[in-house]
């Protein structure tokens, strides 16, 4: 390049010539675009977005900015004339700003920025539960009580079994003995008037022995008491009336409540105190009293003494009893004993007797009256005990 006023030879691009010092005017001279530049700003553009290993949204393609515009200038010519020439002058090419923004946004159409909204929270409400409506009662069925079973009856020993009743003034048992273990009783008394009528007490023991031998003599549906002595206090004077009397001085045979009399008569004749202070107030009559109540007898026997030929009396407390006369019948038939009422018989009025006080109470009862004190008339009496066995079970 020259200068055009010395014609020098100066650097392109000079603004002054470094001969003359002219101002030398650059004619059509146009800056290169940086295009350079622009390549090295894409690396460094390309380099970040793989340094933040994101994804680049967009990019921007850089350029000038500005066109050229035309200035009219006064150029100097060769002549030195200043003539108006038109000059062109470029605008420097500003340099790019890279900002993150640019990076992050390319200049094409933006893409929408998806924006994800979280879905709201949902608080559930509490819906109350509703209080549960109590179903109706249903009644149950009612219940039905089956009846209770029976209490089976224990089995009773068929004996023989020793049995104390009770006790006598001086405190000596009363003895009896059980066989059997039937339905119905029948109770044999003897020794009523122990002392006065022993024999009554032999035949009684008489008897324990022989149903102790002969168990199957007394028929199943049976259960039958022996009762050794009534009176076990009284002296031993057969046929006296001592021996009739217990330690208080009492015939218990006259100690009953059947036209019962404290000054009872005995052969017809009035011994005082006989009859006791009141009915039952000996205990001896107490025991028998209660052991037969409980026993609820089918037939209760006095062994006494005594009859010639013998005595079978039925009670009698003012009004006849057909059981008892029954009974009666079916001993003294057996036995061969006459059958008779004893006071018809004798013509005496019996006060506090405990036949005639049983058959008051609805239980039947007879007296035997022995032929003798002392004997107990084993035969004839043990027919009769066994026709009365049978007409019980009849």
């Amino acid at each position: 390049m020259f200068c055009p006023n010395c014609g020098h030879q100066v650097a392109d691009g000079a603004a002054f010539c470094g001969q003359c010092g002219r101002q030398i005017e650059q004619v059509g001279a146009r800056p290169k675009p940086a295009r350079r530049r622009g390549l090295v700003t894409l690396a460094v553009y390309l380099l970040l977005v793989l340094l933040m290993g994101g994804v680049v949204a967009g990019y921007v393609l850089l350029r000038p900015q500005n066109e050229p515009t035309t200035t009219p200038q006064n150029v100097v010519s060769d002549s030195g004339d200043a003539e108006s020439t038109a000059v062109t002058t470029l605008p420097p090419s500003p340099t790019p700003t890279i900002t993150t923004t640019a990076l992050l946004t390319p200049t094409a159409t933006p893409r929408p920025i998806l924006t994800i909204t979280p879905e709201p929270t949902h608080t559930p409400t509490l819906t109350p539960t509703p209080t549960p409506t109590a179903s109706p009662t249903r009644t149950p069925p009612p219940t039905i009580t089956p009846p209770p079973s029976p209490t089976p009856t224990p089995t009773i020993d068929p004996g023989p079994e020793n049995l104390v009743i009770g006790h006598s003034v001086n405190g000596k048992p009363i003895e009896a003995v059980r066989f059997g273990n039937g339905p119905q009783t029948i109770i044999f008394i003897g020794g009523l008037h122990a002392g006065f009528a022993p024999g009554t007490v032999t035949l009684a023991q008489q008897t324990v022995a022989h149903f102790e031998q002969n168990p199957a003599a007394i028929p199943p549906n049976l259960t039958i008491y022996v009762i050794l002595s009534a009176n076990p206090d009284s002296p031993n004077a057969p046929g006296q009336l001592n021996g009739r009397l217990n330690a208080n001085r009492v015939d218990l045979n006259r100690n009953w409540d059947c036209n019962w009399l404290s000054n009872a008569r005995w052969r017809g004749n009035v011994v005082p105190g006989s009859g006791g202070s009141a009915p039952f107030s000996e205990p001896e009559t107490q025991s028998l009293r209660d052991f037969i109540l409980e026993k609820n007898p089918a037939a209760v026997i006095f062994w006494e003494a005594r009859v010639d030929n013998g005595l079978v009396s039925p009670g009698n407390c003012g009004v006849r009893h057909q059981p008892s006369e029954s009974l009666a019948t079916a001993y003294g038939a057996a036995a061969g004993y006459p059958v008779a009422d004893f006071e018809d018989l004798t013509g005496q009025v019996l006060n506090g007797d405990g036949a005639n006080w049983l058959v008051q109470q609805g239980i039947p009862a007879i007296a035997i009256l022995l032929p003798q004190y002392s004997s107990m008339d084993w035969a004839h009496n043990l027919a009769g005990i066994l026709a009365v066995l049978q007409h019980d079970v009849e």
